[in-house]
């Protein structure tokens, strides 16, 4: 059973998973790492003493910096609706580069990949600068590709000539190998550990 309760931080549900790390500003491949759904949460409606009943959504992006280091930041809360003028449905054109269907869940994002740009906002009290998301969108196409498969050739240059079959010799029999005397596990390191 989940017993959903009032965050105690409204601007940052993901605060214990981020702590005070501030991640660098600029673009980034990110991935997305988790999405929080917050039911029934009380809150001052704006410019306003009165309180509403509401239910938040929050991304939680993970990337890696030029020099490898894994960084987390999270959007602001969202409330859940899919009125097209609403920040979440304006959050995830964004994000899809398309609008959102109706009846579509969007936590089926968890584990995608898409650009970032990530900004260092002043906060309101002054005690500081904390990463916002100044913009995303999709990955464009070909823009990453992954590190096993080669990179093609431009499409001007020359196919290679096809070379003549040669057939290969047999192999010779080898030996079996000898056993190899069994090395310490190691432990990772908490970081290698990040999903991105």
């Amino acid at each position: 059973m989940a017993v959903l309760q009032q965050p105690t931080n409204a601007n940052n549900p993901f605060r214990d998973v981020i702590g005070d790390a501030l991640a660098p500003a600029g673009t980034f491949i990110a991935t997305i790492i988790d999405i929080r759904d917050e039911f029934g949460v009380v809150r001052t409606k704006y410019q306003s003493s009165e309180t509403e009943k509401v239910d938040l959504a929050c991304f939680l992006f993970g990337f890696r910096d030029a020099q490898g280091n894994p960084h987390k930041v999270a959007s602001r809360q969202m409330r859940i609706s899919g009125n097209e003028k609403s920040a979440l449905f304006g959050f995830l054109k964004s994000l899809l580069g398309r609008a959102p269907q109706f009846g579509w869940d969007y936590c089926e994002l968890k584990g995608s990949q898409c650009l970032l740009t990530v900004e260092h906002v002043q906060r309101k009290d002054g005690s500081g600068v904390f990463a916002g998301i100044a913009a995303l969108s999709p990955v464009p196409a070909g823009f990453a590709q992954p590190a096993h498969q080669p990179v093609a050739a431009p499409a001007s240059a020359p196919a290679p000539a096809p070379q003549p079959a040669v057939p290969a010799p047999a192999p010779a029999p080898q030996p079996a190998p000898a056993p190899q005397p069994k090395t310490p596990s190691v432990t990772p390191v908490p970081d290698d550990d990040v999903p991105f």
